[in-house]
């Protein structure tokens, strides 16, 4: 049934010595969910001592959809504060934990008692429930075929308080108190910003009027630089990327100490922007390091340094980011937090070959450019796969000619397809001149 007051919650929900119940509430916001609110239910029917949904002034089936399935259902009029209604969710919550995921999220069903074991955990050990406020686990972005393209981490289960809630009317975070427990073995699946309704184009507009309140209001607050940075680039003109840029900068130069979290927001717009300009490589390697040292775990970093290393021939410096890389690519359990390396390991065994051939090792030069070779293979008609090796190819200082003798072990240039392949690919990817000389190529083989 539909609920539109606040229900009398009990005072203590905190942790009593050596007690390991926990009570999982799960709250979200939704506004139009229906394709997705039954999956979004599902997932933690099983762990959830409640849950609880609230709605922000659906049209469709959304609240029909989730009282069926036995959802606390509640209305919040939308006042343009994702905060606030995120809190008002909370407050309904009786647990002593809660979990607040979106309509489009979910976590995998093997996960979910893993997260309900360390819980436990954390509720039953004085010390631990002491220590930590929240459970940060990875936040895995999925593409239209379900493919993992991205892996973030998120703090999505946090203890039920009332000093633990939501700040800012968007690109919303909780304040901690104390500490956040890491469990990058925890996956929360996210479907993509693309069935996102808060995060369609249509309401960038208003999200960027909010942001540039906030930011008249305190112009000092570097989260609120980098947030409107990152609403602003979306509009995809290079006008708003360089006034991105400027906030970008801006926030990361701020005397407020800011979320390491949120400036991986600026590092990862700023580095890959900066290290195909030559003028600015010295400013590229030291985004870089500061980067590594606020977020050791994203491998990104380090692959971004090297490339400017091989660049510049410090294959030795290179080599060592990269065989970090691959170490943490491929011998570890977690998924590693990447934006790039996952989608398209090949730009990263590359550079591996690239480094092995500048310091004389033939064995693993050879390795690597065979690797190289059956990625590609594999990938030959992804262009998420050919355009950004093609952008490290030209970085590198190669020729066109260069390039194309590069990718003619793999495509067959006696093939138009092939060829309107490359050409198609070169041309998304701003390498304009490239995909000219390819349909001249391509023109005059058709002529014969």
């Amino acid at each position: 049934m539909s609920k539109n007051k606040k229900k009398t919650k009990k005072k203590d929900q905190g942790h009593k010595t050596h007690q390991s119940e926990v009570r999982l509430s799960q709250c979200m916001i939704v506004k139009n969910e229906e394709k997705n609110i039954e999956k979004a239910l599902n997932w933690a029917k099983h762990i959830a001592f409640e849950q609880i949904v609230v709605d922000t002034g659906s049209t469709d089936r959304t609240v029909e959809i989730a009282e069926k399935m036995g959802a606390n259902v509640y209305h919040f009029k939308w006042i343009n504060d994702f905060a606030a209604a995120k809190n008002y969710a909370m407050d309904q919550a009786m647990g002593n934990w809660i979990a607040i995921l979106d309509a489009d999220e979910y976590m995998p069903p093997e996960d979910t008692e893993e997260l309900m074991t360390l819980l436990k955990k954390v509720q039953s050990d004085p010390k631990l429930y002491k220590q930590y406020d929240s459970i940060c686990c990875s936040w895995l972005q999925l593409d239209d075929e379900g493919k993992v393209y991205s892996v973030l981490t998120q703090n999505r289960f946090f203890k039920n308080r009332p000093d633990l809630r939501y700040k800012g009317k968007i690109h919303e975070a909780v304040m901690l108190q104390n500490k956040s427990l890491a469990a990058d073995n925890l996956k929360i699946m996210h479907t993509g910003y693309a069935h996102t309704v808060y995060g369609a184009a249509d309401k960038r507009e208003r999200n960027i009027k909010l942001l540039r309140e906030e930011y008249e209001r305190d112009p000092t607050d570097p989260h609120i630089m980098i947030y409107l940075a990152d609403t602003i680039k979306a509009d995809g003109t290079e006008e708003s990327r360089a006034e991105a840029e400027r906030l970008y900068l801006a926030g990361l130069a701020a005397k407020k100490p800011a979320d390491p979290a949120i400036k991986r927001i600026a590092y990862d717009f700023l580095i890959p922007r900066f290290v195909i300009v030559d003028s600015k490589k010295e400013e590229t390697k030291r985004l870089c390091t500061e980067a590594i040292t606020e977020l050791p775990n994203i491998i990104d970093y380090y692959y971004y340094r090297a490339l400017l290393n091989n660049n510049s021939g410090n294959y030795k410096e290179a080599m060592k980011d990269l065989y970090r890389c691959e170490q943490i690519f491929t011998n570890t359990e977690a998924i590693p937090e990447t934006r790039i390396l996952l989608s398209n390991p090949l730009l990263l065994y590359y550079q591996l070959s690239v480094a092995a051939e500048g310091l004389g090792d033939e064995e693993n030069a050879k390795k690597y450019s065979e690797v190289v070779a059956t990625m590609l293979m594999e990938g030959k008609d992804q262009a998420k796969v050919l355009g950004p090796y093609m952008v490290v190819l030209f970085l590198q200082g190669m020729t066109g000619l260069q390039v194309f003798e590069k990718l003619a072990p793999v495509y067959d240039v006696n093939k138009p397809k092939d060829l309107l392949m490359i050409a198609n690919t070169a041309k998304d990817y701003g390498i304009l001149m490239f995909a000219k000389m390819i349909m001249e190529f391509a023109g005059d083989m058709l002529k014969q």
